[in-house]
C-alpha cells in the first residue's frame, strides 16, 4: 500500500465544501478519472467510471472502477471518504476539513493498494530495462523503487486532484 497527502484551502463556507466533495461530479478532477463511454456503459452498469492510469515505468494503463463517496461519520462534517475500486489499482480516499478565518482548510489522504499483476508488470519491466541480469535477491529493492517511483507519481495526482476541486469549489459551480 502506498499512501499520500495533500493539502489546499478553500475559500467557501465549512458546508459548501462539504457538498461539493460529496458530489460525484467533483471526482471527476481526478487525473484519469472519467464517466465510462456509451459502448462500455452498458457492459459495467450503473457508477462506472474509466481510470486511466498515468504510472512511471508501466505502459499507459485502463480499468474500469467504481466510486463510492461515504456519508457522515462520527467525525461528522469534518471528514469525507471515498473509494476508487478497480481491478489494477483501489483507492481509500479521506477528506479531512478545518474551518479556518479564510474559509476551509482541507487535507486529503489517498491510500493507493496496487495489485499483484500491476506491480509483477512494473518490477519485471524495471528489470527488463536493467544493463545487467538482475535476480532473486535484487527483486526487494526493484519493489520498493517500484513503490517510489508509484508513490511519486500518486503524490502529483493528489496534488492536480486538489488543485482541481479548488478551482471548481472557488471558481464555477460544480454540475
Amino acid at each position: 500500500m502506498v499512501t499520500v497527502t495533500a493539502e489546499m484551502s478553500l475559500s467557501s463556507s465549512l458546508d459548501d465544501a462539504w457538498m461539493a466533495l460529496g458530489r460525484r461530479a467533483t471526482y471527476f478532477y481526478f487525473p484519469g478519472l472519467a464517466p465510462v463511454d456509451g459502448e462500455r456503459a452498458g457492459k459495467t452498469g450503473r457508477g462506472a467510471f474509466c481510470h486511466a492510469l498515468d504510472l512511471p515505468i508501466v505502459d499507459r494503463q485502463e480499468q474500469t472502477a467504481t466510486l463510492t463517496v461515504g456519508r457522515p461519520g462520527k467525525a461528522g462534517r469534518r471528514e469525507r471518504r471515498f473509494a476508487v475500486r478497480g481491478e489494477l489499482v483501489t483507492i481509500a480516499g479521506r477528506w479531512r476539513l478545518e474551518p479556518s478565518p479564510a474559509g476551509v482548510h482541507v487535507h486529503l489522504t489517498l491510500d493507493y493498494d496496487i495489485a499483484a499483476p500491476l506491480k509483477t508488470l512494473a518490477v519485471n519491466t524495471l528489470r527488463s530495462r536493467s544493463p545487467l541480469p538482475i535476480r532473486t535477491d535484487a527483486d526487494a529493492i526493484m519493489s520498493r523503487a517500484v513503490d517510489e517511483f508509484f508513490e511519486t507519481r500518486f503524490t502529483e495526482h493528489a496534488v492536480r486532484f486538489c488543485e482541481g476541486v479548488r478551482g471548481g469549489v472557488d471558481g464555477p459551480t460544480i454540475a
